[in-house]
């Protein structure tokens, strides 16, 4: 009987404890990709921008 007593208690205090301490490391590993996808893609964005206002400089001159 103290058995089951005990199995009982274990259960209810695993259910009643609250898990609100997961959340910090978990959108600390979100912000973490994210931050890691955007400084990646910032070469190609950067070199496509590039071009772009070369592109529109190349035009102004030629026109004027």
């Amino acid at each position: 009987m103290q058995e089951l007593f005990l199995r009982l208690r274990m259960i209810s205090v695993a259910i009643l404890v609250p898990e609100s301490g997961q959340d910090l490391p978990e959108y600390a590993l979100t912000f973490v990709t994210i931050a890691l996808g955007t400084v990646a893609g910032m070469n190609s964005i950067a070199s496509g921008v590039n071009q772009v206002f070369s592109a529109v400089a190349d035009t102004l001159t030629t026109s004027v």
